[in-house]
């Protein structure tokens, strides 16, 4: 079915139906998200009467279509937080909720509801290959495992290398990730690339955290870091705010990349000397303090390119560039240019 969309369709808000902004506010950067949108539009629901993870699936493409139907401004996602907290029991309360950790959960029920992946063989790959080569061995048998729309739109490898400092023997390994979760510097304000620049920076591993090298076939002080391998459709940061134990919250402003094609990871690849360029399209935002606080969302629209804030059931005509970066963003959605 072709859907035509208007510049005012899925300009939709969500009720708050007991401390559930931080549901709302990835509901709205998930709805932005085109190719899901689309998927999700077109999906006929299907029973299952083992999967905890189908309901909630046929639950969220119920509520996208009820959003992007014309002249809908405000919906209910009462049966989404049902279906979804049958799965999920620490979510069956009205308790204020990370927002970032309800996206990883969420994400993932929507992928076991749709993954066609088969269990296979365990993964044995060569040592003399080409960390490339490596690497495409491993998405490979990653993709035989986990197949489905969310991970082809989300999910993207990591490259860890260890290297001893005793005889410089280096290990890659290569995982998959859903969400780059970004440490904040010290300053009051920052550019995310100096987030990205703290995430990648090679950090020793010495005392208790000392791995066993290989070659050495002792423990012995090394040092490990990260590039991004395969960079997602979607690429989604979270900025880490909230301390381990959610006792204090940074506000940092944060200054990201907002225009079309402006945020460049090409810095950030493991393969050098190649640009890689993502469009801003949706802010999660977290106010206040640790805890309590309000989350809403800042979106742009796929046909009027105008940006919205959705909080709860309120949605605020266009807002200027100039209103996206704050000390509230959160967690950032950006699109593949």
């Amino acid at each position: 079915m072709v859907y035509t969309l208007r510049s005012n369709t899925g300009l939709c808000g969500l009720r708050n139906i007991g401390n559930t902004c931080f549901m709302n506010s990835v509901i709205q950067c998930l709805s932005h998200t085109n190719e899901l949108t689309k998927f999700l539009r077109n999906y006929n629901p299907t029973k299952s009467s083992t999967s905890k993870d189908q309901p909630i699936l046929n639950e969220f493409s119920k509520l996208i279509k009820e959003m992007w139907t014309n002249n809908v401004h405000s919906v209910t996602p009462m049966e989404l937080k049902r279906s979804f907290s049958a799965k999920h029991r620490m979510y069956s309360d009205y308790n204020q909720q990370d927002a970032q950790e309800f996206l990883r959960f969420f994400l993932d029920s929507l992928h076991c509801a749709l993954n066609t992946g088969v269990k296979g063989d365990l993964l044995k790959i060569d040592d003399n290959l080409s960390d490339n080569k490596k690497a495409e061995l491993t998405w490979e048998w990653y993709s035989r495992l986990e197949n489905s729309l969310i991970r082809d739109l989300f999910v993207g490898q990591l490259k860890s290398t260890l290297r001893c400092t005793t005889c410089g023997n280096t290990s890659v390994t290569f995982d998959p990730f859903w969400d780059l979760s970004v440490p904040l510097p010290s300053s009051s304000r920052c550019k995310l690339e100096s987030c990205l620049d703290l995430f990648i920076r090679e950090e020793v591993l010495d005392g208790d955290e000392m791995p066993t090298c290989a070659k050495c076939q002792t423990r012995r002080k090394c040092t490990k870091s990260f590039t991004i391998q395969r960079f997602p459709k979607y690429l989604v940061i979270h900025l880490k705010r909230f301390s381990e134990t959610r006792f204090s919250k940074l506000s940092n402003i944060v200054e990201f990349p907002t225009g079309e094609r402006e945020l460049n990871m090409g810095p950030y690849g493991a393969n050098a000397n190649s640009n890689m360029y993502f469009s801003l399209y949706a802010i999660s935002n977290h106010m206040g303090s640790t805890g309590g606080g309000h989350y809403v969302a800042i979106c742009k629209h796929p046909v009027s390119k105008k940006w919205h804030e959705f909080n709860d059931n309120l949605v605020s005509d266009s807002l200027s560039d100039h209103h996206l970066v704050s000390s509230s963003a959160y967690i950032l959605f950006y699109e593949r240019a």
